[in-house]
């Protein structure tokens, strides 16, 4: 009973110390768990920032557009895209993509002549250029993704001219059954990123 006694005193001498010295509650780092100070570590290698550019109206919707590092991930209408790397071939930019059918209503199927990727938008003293969907998709390829599945492959867009862009967006529009369609805008920092090559 002493024991118990003790302990609790101690555990509240310990949060009231905490809470003398900074006037809120002290949050631990945890070790390998991507917090820190109970925030969430952001993505990629040395925590570079998410970088927010302001995006024309008629272009988008308005607004900003964030780009992050990758994984990068979308949801829309039951729909979600994430773009987990970018491999660069001699003719084509490949993507690495999830896209998960969170529906438990209708198939959905990824319009492969929507694929585009624009690079380095909106970048200061940088080339902005815009490439389509490549002639071969083969891993979405008629594709018609369930209700409540997934499906990952690789997307396939041309190759863009400069090998490392500063930032790039690719534009896919995913349709369901009944015929709706949702248009996928994904912005990505590429500050860092080792573009994979074959």
């Amino acid at each position: 009973m002493n024991k118990m006694i003790v302990s609790v005193l101690l555990g509240s001498l310990i949060v009231s110390g905490s809470l003398m010295m900074n006037g809120t509650a002290m949050w631990p780092a945890l070790p390998d768990s991507g917090m820190a100070d109970g925030r969430a570590a952001l993505p990629g290698a040395g925590g570079i920032p998410d970088v927010k550019v302001p995006v024309l109206d008629g272009v988008e919707s308005g607004g900003e557009k964030t780009y992050a590092q990758l994984p990068v991930t979308q949801t829309a209408n039951n729909i979600e895209v994430t773009v987990h790397a970018v491999r660069l071939k001699a003719d084509t930019a490949d993507f690495e993509v999830t896209i998960r059918n969170l529906s438990d209503m209708e198939p959905i199927s990824p319009d492969l002549a929507s694929v585009s990727v624009v690079t380095n938008e909106g970048l200061a003293g940088r080339h902005s250029e815009k490439v389509h969907a490549a002639q071969n998709n083969p891993d979405f390829e008629q594709a018609v993704i369930q209700p409540g599945k997934e499906r990952y492959g690789w997307l396939s867009s041309g190759a863009w001219s400069e090998e490392a862009p500063g930032r790039l967006t690719l534009k896919v529009t995913i349709r369901s059954n009944s015929g709706v369609e949702q248009a996928f805008s994904i912005p990505v920092d590429c500050r860092g990123l080792t573009f994979r090559t074959l």
